[in-house]
């Protein structure tokens, strides 16, 4: 059973349609890439899926319920199974680096002790290689170490699904290759991931569904089994 589903969803901002009459759905346990130029819709794609817009026609569904008919209870649980990394981080800018990773942690988890939350926030950013005070802002950090925190919060909740855009723009090669690694474990734990990315070599690190997006529609769909079919996977251009 699908676990996401978009059906016959469009989107319009200001008058302009951004996304057109797409239906697609992704099975639990998939890595799934939303390609596509500039402009082609694959970010809001990204966050209809996510839930985080409503879609101006059509349906969004997690397990089978529209997330935009869920109750308090049911969306605050598809909250806690999935998270987003922004592309640009999305840090609570009046927030030190300490609460930004807590606040998750104390809404998901309320039973959770001070000490627990120490412990997995030390963990997470010890994961992710971050090494600066955590008492400071996200202002004080470069680009690049906000990126950290943001991959950080998106996964201290263990979620089930996660939604990243644009996770390796404004990083080093070494982060890059920190945050394929940690992903490629998530994969092997059978996490469901749907990502945004123009980046090559990122999206050439994983076997995945690649969903490619023109004038915010579908053009074309490579799927898992199309691609083990395909000799020069790691070679060609996207």
């Amino acid at each position: 059973m699908a676990i996401l589903k978009m059906k016959n969803v469009s989107y319009e901002d200001n008058n302009l349609k951004i996304i057109d009459d797409v239906s697609h759905y992704i099975e639990p346990g998939t890595v799934t890439a939303f390609l596509g130029k500039p402009g082609s819709g694959k970010s809001t794609a990204l966050k209809l899926l996510a839930g985080l817009f409503p879609p101006t026609s059509g349906s969004v569904s997690f397990e089978d319920i529209d997330i935009h008919s869920m109750n308090q209870k049911q969306i605050l649980s598809f909250r806690k199974r999935a998270s987003f990394m922004f592309q640009d981080s999305a840090l609570w800018a009046n927030q030190d680096i300490y609460h930004n990773l807590e606040l998750p942690l104390q809404l998901h988890f309320p039973k959770l002790g001070v000490k627990e939350r120490k412990e997995r926030i030390k963990k997470i950013t010890e994961l992710v290689d971050y090494n600066k005070p955590l008492i400071i802002r996200p202002a004080a950090l470069s680009i690049g170490e906000q990126k950290k925190i943001s991959f950080a919060r998106a996964l201290i909740c263990e979620p089930d699904i996660l939604f990243l855009d644009e996770p390796s723009e404004s990083i080093d090669d070494k982060t890059e290759d920190l945050f394929i690694s940690i992903l490629k474990n998530l994969i092997a734990e059978n996490k469901t991931i749907i990502y945004v990315s123009h980046d090559n070599y990122f999206i050439n690190s994983f076997l995945c569904d690649k969903i490619y997006f023109e004038d915010g529609k579908i053009k074309e769909k490579i799927l898992l089994d199309d691609i083990n079919q395909m000799d020069d996977y790691y070679e060609g251009d996207l």
